[in-house]
């Protein structure tokens, strides 16, 4: 008996045209229908629903009876099928033989999600048009992620194309450009056309490059994951400009190394702004010790003349008695000149050592005792009509700061203190131990208060910037407070004022304290 079972594997035309149920035909069918992740179904020429699939049911939301006759134009968007597309892609597919495509699909209960679209025509030996076979799958998952990617891409770009103050790029792990920013641009005046695949080693002089200057921040990158550095760079016009330099490899969570991300800024405007700055608060801060000086001298002149006139008189009484043959009392004329002259010494020292322009030099001083040493050149400083009043902690308070600069601070917080007092008074200088809090370790206060006329609250807090003053017109630089300010910051202290109008003004001055002498300076 002839044998009319099917071969192994048919097409769709020869099954049919075999007849009946074939076991291919109902093995093809169990395939089909045990595919979930995509949906495969079947249209007549018009488009109709042929067959379903438990895989369509599962994307689209449809079960077989729900579809099966209806055209497939259901699963579309509103907009698409005012726009024609569901017959434009099947006459696509009928034409070329099959449409591929991606696209937002719509399923039972109206949600929408991203769909791969496949569909090809079939065609009997005759090239009759029989249907089309279409298999759709959903894709959102995937398409979300590609438009987050995307999306962070161009947030990215953005934000690199904006940095127009800073250069970024992108370099390869041999350091060849693969990105330019219009910041790059603009402070090199390369353009990314010019810059694309040239080493990063460009921006350097020929004895950096030579000296490898370019391979070592690659390098040093590499090893530490970023490196920072300042060096100078070239223009394309051939100017040199002092650049601060960022590089970052870019490893992935093996350690494999993809490239780096450089970026680069130029700091010379900053830096001459900085030494312009510094230079500046160096003139300030003399000015500030010259106008001291003048409140100085014109407090010591009357003392200083006394002194003078006092050796003038013990020389005269001393040359009498020597005259006199009385050798005994002579000397004793010539030791009060002696212990004249002594305190003139002392007094020129303490100016000369307060007027002299030095580096900040800290060194370990015992505040107590430093204070107590300039109780009479501030009382001279002061004058006859203001008192100054010191009430200072019994234990050592040593501090790591500037001696000299520490008497700079005190003298001017002293005269702001008798300015304060046109009618007299008394300026208190005060020391305490601050105990440690808010993050704060332990540390010492110089405390000086006056019982002057006070600010208000605006105006207190204005007094530490450069040239505030309430004083009238010629009396006052406004460089006195801000200077004691700059001095606690250099000092790793802080300065704090309060001040009532009427009731006076108090400053505080909080060191960080350190350890005796005899201990290692860190």
């Amino acid at each position: 008996m002839e044998d009319r079972s099917p071969p192994a594997f048919v097409s769709l035309e020869e099954a049919a045209a075999l007849g009946g149920t074939d076991p291919v035909e109902h093995r093809f069918e169990l395939l089909v229908q045990s595919v979930v992740d995509y949906a495969i179904y079947m249209l007549d020429p018009q488009g109709y629903i042929t067959s379903w699939n438990s895989g369509a049911q599962q994307i689209k939301g449809y079960t077989a009876e729900e579809v099966l006759g209806r055209h497939f134009s259901l699963f579309y968007t509103e907009h698409d099928r005012a726009q024609g597309v569901p017959d434009h892609v099947l006459a696509v597919a009928a034409s070329e033989g099959c449409y591929n495509g991606e696209a937002w699909r719509v399923r039972r209960d109206g949600s929408r999600f991203r769909a791969m679209i496949a569909i090809d025509a079939i065609r009997d030996a005759d090239g009759r048009l029989l249907g089309y076979a279409k298999i759709t799958r959903d894709v959102t998952a995937r398409w979300e992620a590609q438009s987050k990617l995307e999306q962070s891409e161009r947030r990215f770009r953005l934000f690199a194309e904006g940095a127009i103050d800073y250069a970024l790029c992108m370099l390869d792990r041999d350091g060849f450009v693969q990105d330019w920013n219009e910041g790059a641009e603009r402070i090199t005046g390369y353009a990314a056309r010019e810059i694309i695949g040239r080493s990063v080693g460009f921006l350097f002089g020929e004895e950096d490059r030579a000296e490898g200057v370019d391979v070592s921040l690659l390098r040093q990158s590499s090893l530490k994951g970023s490196h920072e550095d300042e060096c100078q760079c070239l223009r394309k016009n051939g100017s040199r400009f002092l650049a601060k330099l960022t590089v970052r490899a870019l490893k992935d969570k093996e350690g494999v190394l993809h490239g780096f991300a450089f970026l680069l800024r130029d700091v010379s405007g900053q830096r001459a702004t900085e030494a312009a700055l510094e230079a500046a608060r160096e003139q300030l801060q003399q000015a500030q010790k010259l106008d001291a000086l003048g409140q100085l001298t014109g407090g010591v002149a009357h003392d200083f003349n006394n002194i003078l006139q006092a050796i003038t008189g013990h020389l005269d009484v001393a040359l009498l008695h020597l005259e006199r043959g009385d050798a005994a009392k002579a000397n004793h004329q010539i030791n009060n000149v002696s212990r004249a002259v002594d305190r003139a010494t002392h007094l020129v020292r303490r100016l000369l050592a307060f007027a002299r322009r030095q580096p900040l030099m800290p060194e370990r001083v015992d505040l107590n005792r430093h204070i107590a040493s300039m109780t009479e050149l501030l009382e001279r400083t002061v004058g006859p009509r203001v008192s100054v009043r010191c009430d200072l902690a019994s234990e050592p308070l040593w501090i790591l700061c500037d001696a000299h600069q520490l008497e700079t601070a005190l003298v001017n917080l002293v005269i702001n203190g008798r300015d304060a007092m046109p009618d007299g008074g008394c300026v208190r200088i005060s020391t305490r131990v601050a105990p440690a809090g808010r993050g704060e370790p332990a540390g010492a206060c110089l405390v000086v208060e006056d019982e002057g006329v006070g600010m208000s609250r605006e105006m207190a807090s204005q007094a530490f910037d450069p040239f505030f003053t309430t004083k009238p017109l010629g009396q006052g630089t406004g460089l006195g407070l801000s200077m004691v300010h700059g001095f606690m910051e250099q000092s790793h202290g802080t300065a704090m004022l309060h001040s009532t109008p009427g009731a006076g003004t108090q400053v505080t001055l909080r060191f960080p304290l350190c350890d005796p002498p005899g201990t290692s300076v860190t």
